[in-house]
Formats: C-alpha cells, sequence, structure tokens
C-alpha cells in the first residue's frame, strides 16, 4: 500500500528583489531531518518576496529589512501599492511579512526623545496590528534571524499541507522460496 512521503522544497525568490539584499537558500546537507531544501530559483511571484516551487498559491513571504522601510510603504506614494499586496496576501492560506528588525524601547517611544528613530512607534505598531487584524497576515520582527525564520516557515508549512506530498510505493523486500535453505 502506497504511502505520503514528505516532499523536498524550493524555494522562489522573486525578481524584484533587490540584489545584495534579501536571503539565499541552499541545499541541506544529506542528513538534515525532512523537510529539506533543495535550494533557489529566481522567479517572478505575484504576491510577496519569497515563496516555494509548488506552493505559490498559499504560501507568500514578504520582507522588509527594518521597520522604517515598511513604515515608509504606509507615508509614502508606495502605500496604494502596498494595500494591493496586502489585499493579495489576505486571499494566501500562509501571509507572512518578516521584519528585520526588533522592537525596542526606542522604537515604541518609550526611551528619551533623543534616541527616538524618525518612525512614531506608537503608531507604527498599532498600524502593524491593523494590518494583521484586516488581512490576516502574521507580521513578525525577527531582528537578524530574518533568513531562518523564513526557512522554518517554509518547513512546517510544506509539513502541514499534506495534501502536495507524495505517494510512494513502498520498497518489496526480496523474498526467498521457503526451500532456499534446504
Amino acid at each position: 500500500m502506497p504511502r505520503l512521503i514528505l516532499p523536498t522544497y524550493t524555494v522562489i525568490r522573486d525578481t524584484r528583489e533587490q540584489f545584495g539584499h534579501g536571503w539565499t537558500f541552499d541545499a541541506h546537507i544529506p542528513d538534515r531531518r525532512p523537510p529539506k531544501c533543495d535550494g533557489m530559483v529566481v522567479d517572478t511571484l505575484n504576491t510577496g518576496d519569497y515563496s516555494l516551487v509548488g506552493y505559490t498559491d498559499i504560501l507568500a513571504i514578504e520582507r522588509k529589512a527594518s521597520f522604517s522601510e515598511l513604515w515608509g510603504n504606509y507615508s509614502s506614494k508606495k502605500r496604494p501599492a502596498f494595500e494591493a499586496e496586502m489585499e493579495r496576501m489576505s486571499t494566501i492560506k500562509h501571509p507572512y511579512i518578516i521584519i528585520e528588525s526588533s522592537l525596542t524601547p526606542d522604537i515604541m517611544e518609550l526611551s528619551p526623545p533623543q534616541f527616538a528613530k524618525g518612525v512614531p512607534g506608537k503608531s507604527m505598531v498599532r498600524w502593524l496590528m491593523y494590518l494583521s487584524a484586516k488581512y490576516g497576515v502574521h507580521i513578525i520582527p525577527v531582528g537578524a534571524c530574518g533568513r531562518k525564520v523564513a526557512q522554518m516557515i517554509c518547513e512546517e508549512v510544506v509539513r502541514v499541507e499534506k495534501d502536495r506530498w507524495v505517494l510512494q510505493e513502498p520498497k518489496s523486500k526480496p523474498r526467498g522460496d521457503c526451500l532456499d535453505g534446504l
């Protein structure tokens, strides 16, 4: 009887992700537990900066280098395009925004004003909660661990989406004749 086999995955990086920025994904070492990454391809994605081959309809990961970059999408001419991206992400089962920064007292405006970074922290966090509530997007500030968190997201999506796993026939053991030893 066939059984489901956890497939490997290939990461797609959007062609619009700026050269020299973002993440690269290499094939995993052979003894790593599944699912294993087969590497990365660069291709055009309709939504997000990263996804997986065969999963673009259910997984989108948008990468932001900092809160300032994300806030720039809200407070500039980029806002309509960003809101359109959020609308597209709302139709995807596993939408993520990974911010390569951490929430700090400075960002939250809890430290003395001379240390504030110019981004209105409490307003920005409130806006992030609005995006999460309205569009159902998971927003994760990860600091310097962005690529690792993205890899973990990819692995978990592959694990939970069992309808995309591969059926494989069990390897049959060679059967000897019962009289072989006589």
